[in-house]
């Protein structure tokens, strides 16, 4: 997200699910710098789900997780606002 222009900027990711993990990866630029990203999805369930996004300044040899999500299914159906 490029805050300073109220944009979202998102490099193409490539990937796929394993044994019920998708693991996406991507290539991008951070303050100048190359860095590799992955973005994962795990703990699917009907109802449930988990998103982590990481970075690697190595080309992948080690990560650091940024950011996760925990997305749980309410039941509300969002298509008519109540």
């Amino acid at each position: 997200m490029n805050s300073s222009r109220g944009v979202l900027e998102l490099p193409p990711v490539v990937g796929r699910f394993v044994d019920g993990v998708g693991t996406f990866l991507a290539d991008d630029v951070d303050e100048g710098r190359p860095i590799r990203c992955r973005f994962l999805w795990s703990a699917i369930t009907p109802t449930s789900c988990r998103w982590e996004q990481a970075f690697s300044t190595y080309g992948g040899r080690g990560w650091e997780t940024n950011w996760v999500m925990e997305f749980t299914r309410t039941g509300r159906d969002c298509t008519n606002n109540g």
